[in-house]
């Protein structure tokens, strides 16, 4: 009996001693992940990794999404049928949920998670009811676009990615948009004939990039 004691004393000795070892070992190895300055993973610096060249004619803007047709012909033969459209220059579809496009007077806010997908456009019908889709956005409460104005395009409703003012210089946005370097101070787009829309071309940050002719929504 007292030999079986000891055998179970022996090795409940054992077993303890065992556990105990185990546990200070994992103890010793488990801990908590130190930062090692601002950038623990030595991720590059995104200020001076090279970028890939975005399509041809669309180098100029900070988001592939830019401001690619309008329409503006109050009394003209279109008169009534006034629109904006933007293009997504990318390969890839890109999310412009909350998005907004405004003339400083009128805004339009994209519903979140609507998808603007590669190469395509999207049409704001301005001050027209209708039925929304991907490719087209009815907007009755906006009113309508005047001889002399400016339209801009915010990300996420705050910053500014895209702008162009017609008519006229010193119109709604023109000073951030110079600032940022999407627009030059003091320039503006004539305001085409009537029944024709200007249409961006993608080269440059100015009025050399947009040019007249026939509207044409969608394509």
């Amino acid at each position: 009996m007292r030999y079986f004691a000891m055998l179970s004393l022996l090795a409940a000795a054992l077993f303890g001693s065992a556990c105990s070892g185990y546990a200070n070992t994992v103890d010793g190895d488990v801990y908590v992940p130190q930062s090692n300055g601002p950038n623990p993973q030595n991720l590059p610096n995104a200020n001076t990794v090279p970028k890939p060249t975005p399509p041809g004619g669309y180098t100029v803007s900070p988001t592939p999404v830019v401001i690619q047709e309008v329409l503006v012909d109050p009394v003209g033969p279109n008169a009534g049928q006034q629109f904006v459209e933007l293009f997504n220059s990318s390969n890839s579809p890109v999310d412009i949920g909350g998005w907004v496009v405004t003339d400083g007077f009128n805004s339009h806010t994209f519903a979140y998670g609507f998808q603007l997908n590669p190469g395509a456009c999207v049409t704001l019908r301005l001050g027209v009811a209708g039925t929304d889709s991907t490719t087209e956005q009815f907007v009755p409460s906006f009113g309508e676009l005047q001889a002399v104005g400016s339209m801009v395009l915010l990300r996420h409703g705050t910053e500014l990615v895209d702008f162009v003012e017609w008519g006229a210089s010193n119109q709604n946005f023109e000073g951030t948009a110079d600032q940022l370097g999407e627009w030059t101070a003091g320039d503006f787009v004539p305001l085409p004939a009537e029944g024709l829309s200007f249409h961006y071309d993608g080269q440059a940050n100015n009025s050399t990039a947009w040019l007249e002719a026939n509207a044409t929504p969608g394509q």
